[in-house]
């Protein structure tokens, strides 16, 4: 789905990496890393309010509201949700999963 100024969607995805948190929003091409999950979740919700409400109130071009992001984290997004499933694809062998452990935060879409 294409985003305009009058409706979308956006994905977000929150893992952990490492001693932190990483997350995303696809749509936007903002990645944010925090220490603490709620600042992240706060600074990830309001950056991309943020560049939503520029874009409709500026009159900006809606190619804004369509970024890409670094394929790694679209990798992430599929893993994440086949992971979450592991048992009927048989992935238990997949290392990652331990990422994906963030009090049921990720793979988020909101």
């Amino acid at each position: 789905m294409k985003n305009t100024k009058k409706e979308g969607q956006l994905r977000f995805l929150v893992y952990k990496s490492g001693v932190n948190y990483v997350g995303v929003c696809f749509e936007l091409g903002i990645v944010e890393e925090e220490a603490d999950l709620d600042k992240l979740f706060y600074r990830l919700r309001n950056g991309a309010e943020a560049l939503v409400r520029a874009v409709v109130e500026n009159d900006l071009d809606e190619t804004h509201l369509n970024k890409k992001v670094s394929f790694k984290y679209e990798l992430i997004w599929y893993l994440g949700w086949l992971l979450k499933f592991k048992d009927g694809f048989n992935l238990k062998e997949m290392k990652p999963i331990a990422n994906f452990n963030v009090k049921n935060a990720a793979p988020v879409c909101v």
